[in-house]
């Protein structure tokens, strides 16, 4: 991986690794999972909005881009990311990261047959093992810890699972017509589509936010959900696309797994186990197999 690639993928991986950490905290201090979502993506669409007006760059409405919009808008950010904000209420982080582990296998498969002009989008014996490998090391990785699979989890599991899958399609349709709109573009109507929309369906469900408490905590957890994990993430994320295949793009949610356990070695000096170390290899491993030229 080139090196103008390489750092702003490794930033990615640093920031959705720890993104887990602060949807917790908001949660935890009463913010409604729906009305979470909704205030993340609303601001850093607006923090686009200057941007594009900064940088004096127009948004494309044909009919192509619309379609672009709407569905990575609905289907990827609202749906996905307001689903996984409910689910993280009942189940444990460990589950979650093993099935956005499932999230490159998904549109590695679906790049497969509706990208067919591109040999490189195509699934190959590499890029099956190494998918296998990574998904492998992410179950390794989480297998020697209580993940608490039960009858009040279950329901949550599955529908984590089919939003996924879903939320695969508009990743490779974008990566198909990827020159239609820009990065910067694509990441202002979509945020504020889904700031919109989960406001919206926030009010609709009548979501309790007298509960929620604004301490310092709260804040910056807001602020670096806002910032970081809707501003400059999303923002390096469609970026790669110029340069990536859609199953390089999205292996990186193979590895938040690996930046959660490192953070909680570094700074909560947390004791690093066979398993965890031994999921590691396998995953970075896997990751020379999809990145190599």
């Amino acid at each position: 991986m080139e090196r103008k690639i390489l750092w702003p993928f490794v930033a990615l991986c640093l920031i959705w690794g720890s993104t887990w950490y602060f949807i917790k905290v908001s949660l935890n201090a009463g913010v409604p999972p729906f009305f979470g979502v909704g205030l993340r993506f609303l601001f850093s669409g607006f923090l686009f909005l200057i941007y594009l007006y900064y940088k004096k760059l127009s948004i494309p409405f044909n009919k192509e881009a619309i379609m672009l919009y709407t569905s990575f808008g609905i289907l990827n950010f609202s749906l996905s990311y307001g689903i996984t904000y409910w689910a993280t209420q009942y189940i444990y982080s460990s589950i979650s990261s093993i099935i956005w582990g499932l999230f490159p296998l998904f549109t590695s498969l679906m790049a497969h047959f509706m990208i067919k002009d591109q040999a490189e989008e195509r699934l190959n014996k590499n890029k099956v093992l190494a998918l296998l490998a990574g998904f492998l090391g992410v179950i390794v990785m989480s297998s020697g810890e209580d993940i608490g699979i039960s009858s009040d989890t279950f329901i949550p599991i599955v529908v984590l699972i089919l939003v996924i899958i879903i939320a695969a399609y508009p990743s490779v349709l974008y990566k198909k017509y990827n020159k239609v709109v820009g990065p910067y573009q694509m990441n202002a109507v979509c945020q504020l589509l889904t700031g919109i929309l989960m406001f919206s369906l926030s009010f609709i469900l009548k979501e309790d936010t007298s509960l929620i408490i604004w301490n310092n905590e709260l804040i910056y957890a807001t602020l670096y959900l806002i910032i970081l994990g809707g501003f400059i993430s999303w923002a390096i994320y469609f970026w790669l696309y110029q340069y990536l295949t859609v199953t390089q793009v999205t292996y990186v949610a193979i590895f938040p797994p690996i930046v959660a356990i490192v953070l909680g070695w570094i700074f909560l000096e947390e004791i690093l186990s066979v398993n965890e170390i031994l999921g590691a290899i396998f995953i970075l491993g896997s990751s020379i197999l999809i990145y190599r030229k």
